[in-house]
């Protein structure tokens, strides 16, 4: 659902003023918005005695610049609960939203299943029981788990044990037992959910 945005904190005070000039601009005579809270009339005396204040603060006198900003943490009080009456006229709708002069907040899109990872290579290094594997980065992927076995994968009797955990689309593995075949296989872990299980990768460790 789509939901306002107000963002007035960063609002310098002539931002605040065209800011507030342009909801009052869209708002009034708005058939979507019948009864205003605050009225509209408050809001626009609000703005007329801000503005007058923010003229007085251009001469740098401290006081009026105190009551500058007074009025205006003020004025955006009024404008905060004036958006919550535009949020739940609109009930949503962006459009409803856009016509009173405020914007809309940007929705995150929702992240896709993580696809299975693929291009696993299990490469024998010059050190004896090293293998280096890497494999295609997975989009959105927090981090993978790379298992291994000594055993066909298509046997049914394949035991699959943890052989370490990574950030990164590469992984080493030491302490094997020189001359025997591993085979590797791993899986890609998001935020909300995971991968399925790359292809398996074979090697005989050096």
């Amino acid at each position: 659902m789509t939901s306002i945005k107000l963002g007035l904190a960063r609002l310098n005070p002539k931002s605040l003023s065209m800011f507030t000039r342009n909801v009052l601009k869209n708002m009034d005579g708005n058939a979507n918005f019948p009864t205003p809270t605050p009225a509209l009339a408050d809001v626009t005396t609000k703005l007329d005695e801000f503005e007058d204040l923010a003229l007085q603060a251009q001469f740098r006198d401290g006081r009026a610049i105190l009551y500058r900003n007074k009025a205006g943490d003020e004025l955006k009080d009024m404008l905060r609960t004036l958006g919550a009456y535009v949020s739940m006229v609109a009930e949503g709708d962006a459009s409803i939203i856009v016509s009173a002069g405020f914007e809309v907040r940007s929705q995150s899109e929702p992240t896709p299943p993580l696809s299975d990872p693929t291009d696993l290579s299990a490469t024998r290094s010059n050190r004896s029981g090293k293998v280096e594997l890497d494999w295609e980065t997975v989009k959105h992927a927090l981090n993978y788990v790379v298992e291994m076995t000594t055993t066909d994968p298509v046997s049914p009797t394949a035991e699959w044990i943890n052989a370490g955990t990574t950030s990164r689309s590469k992984f080493t593995v030491d302490n094997l037992e020189p001359g025997t075949y591993y085979w590797f296989r791993v899986k890609a872990f998001g935020r909300r959910d995971n991968s399925g299980y790359s292809d398996p990768a074979v090697v005989m460790a050096a």
